[in-house]
């Protein structure tokens, strides 16, 4: 199946990267659901679309000082010290 997803993303031009938490790859037209890990601020990298990789991202993000992991398609993710 993510042979399939891989092809997609090449034909139509998306990227293919791996996750910055769990290291699986995946591709730009699966990311609108997947949470942002932010870089400095104003900068983020995207996580893939597995609910641990999001809370994760907020983890992350919490401890750099930057709040929540941002979720393009659903806003800001829940607080991750629940």
């Amino acid at each position: 199946m993510r042979l399939l997803n891989r092809i997609y993303a090449w034909l139509f031009g998306f990227f293919w990267l791996p996750c910055p938490v769990c290291g699986r790859e995946f591709g730009g037209h699966e990311a609108g659901y997947g949470a942002l890990i932010s870089v400095d601020g104003q900068r983020a990298n995207i996580v893939c679309d597995d609910p641990e990789c999001s809370h994760d991202a907020a983890v992350m993000n919490m401890s750099r000082g930057f709040g929540q992991a941002v979720n393009p398609a659903r806003g800001n993710l829940e607080d991750a010290a629940k």
